[in-house]
């Protein structure tokens, strides 16, 4: 889990848009608002005996945290926090370290054409092909949030629908109710009473200008009845339910993926009813008569499916069972939840939330930076070189170029061990060995890439004795020349010439010379590079002694460059 926490938190970042901070931002929510989550579970199930009402505060909060961490940490000061405990003491002792040990490796005369990548260096370490596997991730987040929120989109006009075919509910006994029980729970604002044949569930609709919406069957309610149904409905009037589901509705939307969000939001629906339940006993009526009442009602239910709606419904049948056993348990707690406890817990709330927004659950001291420029072997720096940073454990890559002044850099790099390979037309591709990035380091250093390898092949024939046997020709050696460095040109050449006795004992074979080209076209150093015959050999190397090039232009200074120069001599047939 550590360790996909931190992949994540180091490669979101890199993505662009939305797609970086949206992503992280949804993870960082994702895993605090966790913690919340699982602190109600605790405090729930510690309450266990307390009233309904305050079991149901606590998920409320729950889900609130859940939707204001994200919105809180966008406003307030950031405070970073390692996740990864183990790197912090290993940050912590560290200094900047200066990379004077990495040991420049040439793996041979072959010079590199192109780069292995050319994608610029990011801030997070991400694999060679990509973080679009976090893009498709951030996309299916997407496609489940909008089927949720079209699922109460379509609730709503549901809800909507029912008022339009429904009628005013006006008779005398149920207006007669609503004012008593209204003023019974202190509430001043005007409710709306409202039937229709296509509802078969009370529920109640918005808060500050409230519908209660009964069946049809209401109106041949008993008055006792109709008082139970309309003390519930009320009381979810008088608790604000229908804006306190809301972080409900909305933490399901957003956080669709999570099992704890759905398993508050559910719990905090059944506390809800409960609530209501305990307001109704507190207005007198028997926990006898009203749970009785509550399972006839939920034996004539036709079951509707408006959950998905912001509605308010009084009666699940599936939570009848639970809220019956509630009611007849005189053990419990069935008093209301006073104001100044509701404004205490709120408060204790915003106290922990406020904190852990500003938390950033980073692992910025687990990574360190690579940084350096690259040289010619005059001193000039090296633009437009390719910079591929390789870890040696998962062989993942990061590549960028240098810039106008030779300078490259990959920050915030996780721990570990790595290399560089540089690759630039016209010079010997070029890697360093391994070497070890330690938590918050800055590692530094100059590279120098050499010009690239010259070569040259001559093929030198001579006429083959009818006597002497056919001996095989070996392959000649052929080395790749860069481009873009102006390379050395033959300007004069003394052809070998086939020695006599080699070519009358039938003696093939190809000569490979080393040599050096000195910076006003001679050679130098010249060497002979495998164990061909002497005299072949000998031939080779008088011939080329007197070769004459255009030297090699380093930024139009003339340099030395090294030579493989490959003679074939060859017999006809």
């Amino acid at each position: 889990m550590t360790s996909v926490l931190y992949s994540l938190l180091q490669v979101a970042p890199s993505l662009q848009g939305f797609s970086g901070q949206g992503l992280a931002l949804l993870f960082e929510a994702t895993l605090k608002g966790t913690l919340f989550l699982l602190i109600a579970v605790a405090l729930a199930l510690g309450l266990r005996r307390a009233s309904a009402a305050s079991r149901h505060l606590i998920w409320t909060l729950a889900l609130g945290a859940m939707l204001a961490l994200p919105i809180i940490s966008m406003t307030v000061p950031v405070w970073h926090v390692p996740i990864l405990s183990s790197l912090v003491a290993t940050a912590a002792s560290e200094g900047t370290i200066r990379s004077e040990n990495l040991a420049v490796v040439s793996p041979g005369p072959q010079v590199g054409t192109e780069p292995a990548a050319q994608r610029p260096a990011t801030a997070a370490f991400a694999p060679a092909s990509g973080p679009d596997w976090l893009g498709w991730i951030l996309a299916l987040w997407a496609i489940g949030l909008l089927l949720m929120a079209a699922r109460i989109a379509v609730g709503e006009v549901r809800v909507r629908g029912f008022r339009r075919h429904s009628r005013l509910f006006e008779t005398r006994q149920a207006e007669s109710i609503l004012e008593s029980v209204s003023r019974h729970l202190g509430i001043s604002r005007p409710v709306e009473l409202r039937t229709s044949a296509e509802i078969a569930i009370p529920f109640t609709w918005r808060s500050f200008r409230p519908i209660i919406f009964l069946p049809a069957e209401a109106e041949h309610w008993s008055g006792e009845q109709l008082e139970f149904v309309m003390a519930h409905e009320l009381a979810h009037v008088s608790r604000y339910d229908y804006l306190s589901q809301m972080p409900a509705h909305v933490a399901c939307a957003l956080f669709w993926f999570h099992p704890l969000v759905w398993l508050a939001a559910f719990q905090m629906r059944r506390e809800r009813e409960r609530a209501c339940d305990d307001l109704v006993l507190s207005l007198g009526h028997p926990a006898t008569d009203y749970a009785e009442f509550l399972l006839a009602l939920g034996r004539r239910l036709r079951r509707l499916d408006i959950a998905w709606s912001t509605s308010v419904a009084m009666a699940q049948p599936s939570q009848l069972e639970v809220r019956m056993k509630a009611l007849l348990d005189s053990k419990l707690n069935h008093r209301p939840l006073a104001a100044s406890r509701v404004l205490f817990a709120a408060a204790l709330a915003v106290a922990l939330i406020l904190p852990a927004a500003a938390m950033r659950a980073t692992a910025e001291s687990a990574t360190g930076n690579i940084s350096g420029t690259v040289h010619d072997p005059s001193g000039a720096v090296i633009p437009d070189a390719g910079v591929v940073l390789v870890n040696s454990r998962t062989q993942t890559r990061i590549a960028t170029r240098t810039g106008e002044d030779g300078s490259f850099n990959f920050p915030a790099v996780p721990a570990g061990r790595y290399r560089l390979d540089f690759a630039k037309p016209g010079f010997a591709r070029t890697q360093t060995g391994e070497f070890e990035l330690k938590s918050s380091s800055d590692l530094h250093q100059n590279f120098t890439l050499d010009v690239g390898w010259v070569s040259e092949e001559v093929v030198v024939r001579g006429h083959r004795p009818s006597e002497a046997p056919a001996i095989a020709p070996h392959a000649p050696r052929r080395i790749r020349v860069g481009g873009l460095v102006q390379a050395a040109k033959l300007v004069k050449m003394a052809k070998p010439i086939y020695p006599a006795n080699a070519e009358k004992q039938g003696i093939e074979g190809t000569v490979i010379l080393r040599a050096v080209i000195g910076t006003s076209g001679q050679i130098l150093s010249l060497a002979p590079y495998n164990g061909a015959d002497p005299a072949l050999t000998k031939a080779a190397m008088d011939a080329v002694r007197q070769w004459h090039y255009q030297p090699t232009l380093l930024n139009g200074v003339p340099v030395e460059v090294a030579t493989t120069i490959t003679i074939v001599f060859r017999l006809d047939q």
